[in-house]
């Protein structure tokens, strides 16, 4: 009977085989298990973006939704007064109304958009656009009122008034100013209250209660 010999390089190979594996093994875990970290790292900073994006317009929008208010209320007055031949105060308009965006400023300056998917960036880019063109306006009307509002304040209505509930064409932009500044803050409450529960729902939550709607 012949005895079967077992080749020296089978007993060396199949050990080397089985430690390749292991090794594999091993370095795909690690991998894995470090992509499993930094999509779980990623998805908590995007939950933290979007909520403090989330209070941020909040608050933003609480000052717009008031302006809003404000504003609408001196262009009814307005309306109502020169409409029976009023001539009604020209209000100068000095206040400078300034809401920060640090959260999206810091948003853009640390790439934490990236983070985000494009639906969601072009809708806060459109807010905050919005309301950045909301404060050049009312730049525009203090500088205006500045200018001609404050060095006329105790002059009588002849100044203003060309007659009884017409105004002079130099103050022609009083009133189609404050319509504007009303819309403008209109459209930021309407864009953001839109973002904040588009932004809540990704996120599963429920935006702010105390908030009117």
């Amino acid at each position: 009977m012949i005895a079967t010999r077992r080749s020296p390089g089978r007993g060396i190979l199949l050990p080397l085989v089985l430690e390749l594996v292991v090794v594999f093994v091993s370095v795909y875990a690690a991998f894995a298990f470090s992509e499993y970290q930094a999509q779980r790292e990623a998805s908590e900073r995007r939950r933290q973006i979007l909520l403090a994006l989330v209070r941020e317009i909040e608050d933003i929008t609480s000052n717009t939704r008031n302006a809003e208010v404000q504003v609408g209320r001196m262009v009814a007055h307005f309306d109502s007064a020169l409409a029976v031949g009023g001539t009604p105060s020209l209000i100068p308009m000095m206040e400078a109304i300034r809401v920060e965006n640090h959260m999206w400023e810091a948003a853009l300056g640390s790439g934490g958009l990236d983070l985000l998917d494009v639906a969601t960036i072009y809708q806060l880019s459109d807010f905050y656009n919005e309301l950045n063109g909301g404060f050049a306006r009312m730049e525009q009307l203090r500088e205006l009122s500045q200018a001609l509002l404050v060095p006329n304040a105790g002059a009588g209505t002849s100044e203003f008034y060309e007659r009884p509930g017409r105004l002079r064409g130099k103050y022609g932009w009083y009133l189609p100013a404050l319509r504007n500044l009303q819309g403008v803050a209109g459209r930021i409450t309407t864009k953001g209250d839109t973002l904040v529960a588009r932004l809540g729902a990704r996120q599963g939550e429920t935006p702010s209660a105390s908030r009117p709607r």
